[in-house]
């Protein structure tokens, strides 16, 4: 049994497990980006997960670690300007799944609630708020 074999990510990647809302907004060769579950966040919470699975950078090779960079400054641009996001907090975890997925959750202006106490928050997303959020982040990243 592969270490893949059961991981929720990797079955995702493959369309058997888990749909994200709106499906993905990007898959390049080596990194995929979807909003996270409704439950999981405020609305444009998005997940940059590895195509390949890994636990962590440490076991990235040259080329991932080259194309997350990149990739980590044009999600971050897009989902400022779309979302209004005064912050976007990074996080990665990778304890729930042990398949690389980084969390960039936006943090809006109008959030009294700031740093981990805004992490631990009970936040879920309007569905029509993600889905257009979901819809903007594709066209942004396929014209960039």
């Amino acid at each position: 049994m592969g270490k893949e074999d059961g991981c929720l990510i990797c079955e995702k990647h493959k369309g058997i497990a888990y749909h994200p809302p709106g499906g993905y907004i990007y898959k390049g060769r080596y990194f995929a980006v979807c909003h996270t579950p409704l439950n999981a966040g405020p609305a444009g919470t998005l997940f940059i997960e590895s195509r390949r699975h890994l636990l962590d950078y440490t076991e990235m090779n040259a080329n991932e670690l080259a194309a997350y960079g990149p990739l980590l400054k044009r999600v971050y641009t897009h989902l400022r300007a779309i979302t209004g996001a005064e912050r976007i907090y990074q996080v990665a975890m990778i304890d729930g799944v042990a398949h690389f997925h980084c969390w960039l959750v936006p943090r809006r202006r109008s959030d009294t609630v700031k740093g981990i106490r805004f992490l631990a928050m009970d936040l879920t997303a309007d569905e029509s708020t993600a889905m257009e959020i979901v819809n903007e982040m594709r066209t942004a990243m396929a014209h960039a």
